[in-house]
Order: structure tokens, then sequence, then C-alpha cells
């Protein structure tokens, strides 16, 4: 009978055994399994610096240089010789045109000037030497305003800057073929300011410019307005 019992008892030790070594390997392995790196389709994606990286590689490759299509642009401009006086000297420059943001009317403009929108329907355009020296541009259609009207205006404007003096026919003669032209002058120690009114190509065109005797422009800006007509 204890040789039955003894038997028993060691073939239930031997059963536990086994099972507990199966249970100890299953464990092993799923530790093992998650101890693994996972090879996802999300592990297996560019990472994003990756997809960008080649994105711009590409990009800088179909591109072309924005450099030459620029110089390319700019030297298909035509140009024209403006002809001007500043400080008793007689000169002559490429001028290349240029046209108004929100105006209807375009011009020659010589280097040295920068062409700015003061406010809508008001351009200037300013000596890059001194941003003193400068001329406002203003055009109107003369389906909106008659010459007697403008000029009304800018010879309340002149008054109210100092006496007034006309620009003489000679020192207007760079405008040509105008239908009408009117112009004043305020002197000052060395400084001036300039009120010219002109109409041509259906516009009447309203100028204010203002020099000093060091810069001595007033040639050269009234040669380029001389130059507007509609885009």
């Amino acid at each position: 009978m204890q040789k039955k019992l003894f038997s028993i008892l060691a073939l239930l030790l031997t059963a536990v055994l086994v099972v507990g070594c199966n249970t100890s390997e299953k464990t092993e392995d799923s530790d093992a399994q998650q101890n693994e790196p996972s090879n996802t389709a999300a592990d297996q994606k560019p990472s994003g610096d990756e997809t960008a990286g080649e994105a711009l590689e590409e990009e800088s490759t179909d591109t072309p240089a924005s450099n030459e299509t620029n110089t390319e642009d700019a030297s298909k401009q035509p140009q024209h010789d403006v002809t001007y006086k500043q400080n008793g000297v007689d000169k002559t420059e490429k001028a290349t045109e240029s046209k108004s943001v929100d105006q209807s009317y375009k011009l020659q403009q010589l280097p040295g000037f920068t062409l700015t929108q003061e406010e809508p329907g008001k351009d200037m355009l300013v000596s890059n030497d001194d941003d003193e020296v400068f001329m406002r541009i203003e055009t109107i259609e003369t389906s909106q305003s008659s010459f007697t009207e403008v000029k009304t205006a800018m010879q309340d404007y002149m008054n109210a800057v100092g006496d007034t003096v006309a620009l003489t026919t000679d020192e207007l003669s760079v405008f040509k073929d105008v239908q009408n032209i009117e112009g004043y002058v305020v002197d000052f120690d060395t400084e001036k300011v300039i009120g010219v009114v002109f109409e041509n190509d259906g516009l009447i065109t309203k100028l204010t410019i203002h020099d000093n005797d060091k810069q001595d422009l007033t040639n050269a800006m009234m040669n380029m307005a001389a130059t507007i007509s509609k885009k």
C-alpha cells in the first residue's frame, strides 16, 4: 500500500515539474518577443525630415534659377536716353520704363531714383541720395476733371507754400506736344518747391517738386515727367 502511495506521489510531482517547465518556456518566449524591435509599417515609413529633404532636393532640381530669369527680364526692358542738366553740367543716362501701381501712367525713370506709392492717387519719385528731394505725381483722367480745375488747385497749394513766380516758357520747354501747361516756383534760401500742371495723352498731370541747391535735380525730374503717358 505504501509503495503504491509513493508511486502516485512520484507521478504527481513529475507532472507538476513538467507543467512548471512549460510555463517558464512560454514566459521566456513572450518576453523575448516583447523585447525584439517591431517591424511595423509605421517604422518602415521615412521620417518627416527625410521626406522634406527629398522634396526640397527634387524642387531644387526642377526649379530654374530665379536670378537668371530676373536678369533676363530686366535686360529685355526698353531703355531710352534722357538728357538733363545738373549743377550746370549736361548729363545723359539710360532710363527704364516704370509703371504706377494704381494710376494709369508710365514714365521713363532714371537710375538713382525710386518710384513708390505715397497713397492712392499719389506717387513719389524720390532721389536715392537725398529723400528730401522728390517729385510727387498725380494724374487725373480728362473725363474726370478739367485742366482749369487742377491748375486752380495747384495755384492754391503753391500760394500756401510761399510767394510764387510763374515758370517761363523756356523752363517748361522739356514738355513737348502738350495741350496745356503751367508752372510755378517758390524759392527759399537753398531749397525750392515747383508746381507744374500739364495735359497730354488724355491725362491731366500735377507735379510737385522739392529740390535743393546741392542736389539740383529739378531738370532731371522734369525730363522724366515729360515722358509720362498712359499705360
